[in-house]
């Protein structure tokens, strides 16, 4: 089993359900873990046989910049959909920070995470 993790994935975006957040943008940290059988890429060294991360993270981005959920859980589980829409994804983990929601914490966080 071959495991991709993508670190501290910084993107901005509108989230919460506050009023405030509905018109201003806040931050979110991203982080994901993605088991596949890597087993293809290590033998043929061929990018065409692996999962490809640089269009996961495109995809991640998208989805986050579009998004206007209310909701840390929202939008995990549409992150997490779009990884795990790929046959070649055995599972996932996805956790979301919000910095800035609670002045007092370093972030609050919520995790997701799913297996085929």
């Amino acid at each position: 089993m071959a495991v991709i993790r993508i670190n501290d994935l910084k993107v901005r975006t509108i989230i919460g359900a506050h009023s405030w957040e509905r018109v201003n943008q806040q931050e979110l940290v991203i982080n994901i873990t993605i088991e596949y059988d890597g087993s293809k890429p290590c033998r043929t060294d061929r990018l065409d046989d692996a999962l490809n991360y640089e269009a996961v993270v495109a995809r991640v981005i998208n989805t986050v910049k579009r998004s206007r959920c209310n909701l840390l859980e929202k939008l995990a589980g549409r992150i997490l959909a779009g990884i795990m829409s790929d046959l070649r994804v055995q599972g996932a983990y996805v956790r979301l920070d919000k910095p800035h929601a609670i002045p007092e914490a370093r972030s609050v966080s919520f995790e997701l995470s799913a297996r085929s």
